[in-house]
């Protein structure tokens, strides 16, 4: 099947694919109610799949829940006799288990076959934090301001396989081992990084997966390994002929991580809509859980 083929495929089973795969999830969420007063009208895992309905749709909770109102299909397959309201909504983005969300995109990653090449990369989510109220109040701008999302992603199927939130962009160097961590490394062959990646340390723990570091190094680094055999080594190759050393080992493939996330980007859109790092942190992950969902539809629909 064409790309052209599968990709209308995906999207004509885009809501039905997904309301059963978020449905499969929501059996992960535990339904925590008090000893207390009356069960809760709306419990948590049906308001983790209305939360990751809302975020696929780009709408604010507000016309979401409106919306709702008026689809009695979604509210009968939900067993619900009626929609919760905006702030039940938000109040629930609170109440998700951040690592809980980890394991959810980590077990749709791994419906496929190990990865043989991973390329890890970060970008920044903007967010506003009262600027419209400082202008109008103060007349004083601020800033805008980013959370960084690092995420290691497989370049074959473009599905992520980990990923770390901050709330300050910055230090990608740092970030790559814990996210080497996650990912399945029986079959890794090369791990893709950019300039910001290169250290000692990164070098010598990829090849201690058994994989080789197709990380470009900086200009003006010393060759010198320091007790790290794979940066020497890494180095040495590169400085003997860097477009060679590029064809050889397919660094182009690097770029298909900010494929990933110009793909997420026009989803979802560049921005977050909530306001405190803990919700925005949930928020981006159940993005990456949808990422993969919509991923995995349509590697499903093109045969592979």
């Amino acid at each position: 099947m064409s790309y052209y083929s599968s990709h209308d495929a995906a999207k004509s089973r885009h809501f039905q694919f997904l309301l059963d795969e978020l449905i499969k999830l929501s059996n992960m969420v535990p339904n925590k109610s008090s000893n207390f007063g009356r069960p809760p009208d709306f419990p948590l895992p049906v308001l983790f799949v209305l939360l990751g309905l809302k975020f696929d749709s780009g709408l604010g909770y507000r016309t979401f829940v409106a919306q709702l109102n008026f689809n009695p299909f979604l509210l009968e397959r939900l067993d619900l006799a009626r929609a919760p309201s905006y702030s039940i909504l938000q109040q629930a983005l609170k109440r998700l288990d951040t690592q809980l969300l980890h394991r959810m995109y980590q077990l749709l990653a791994r419906k496929r076959p190990p990865p043989r090449k991973i390329a890890v990369d970060s970008t920044g989510f903007s967010h506003s934090t009262g600027g419209e109220w400082m202008f109008l109040r103060f007349r004083k701008t601020r800033k805008r301001r980013f959370t960084a999302l690092h995420a290691a992603v497989d370049t074959d199927t473009l599905m992520i396989y980990s990923v770390r939130v901050r709330a300050r962009p910055g230090g990608d160097a740092k970030e790559m081992i814990s996210l080497l961590r996650r990912v399945p490394h029986q079959c890794l062959e090369s791990v893709y990084g950019d300039k910001a990646y290169i250290s000692r340390k990164n070098v010598q723990f990829i090849a201690e997966l058994g994989a080789y570091a197709a990380i470009e190094p900086k200009k003006n680094l010393r060759v010198n390994s320091r007790g790290h055999r794979a940066y020497g080594q890494l180095m040495r190759e590169y400085r003997a002929g860097t477009e060679e050393w590029k064809r050889a080992h397919e660094y182009g493939k690097r770029s298909l991580v900010e494929t990933v996330f110009g793909m997420m980007k026009v989803r979802f859109g560049g921005g977050l809509s909530s306001r405190r790092y803990k919700e925005q942190r949930r928020e981006l992950l159940i993005k990456v859980i949808l990422h993969n969902l919509g991923r995995l539809s349509f590697l499903e629909c093109d045969g592979r």
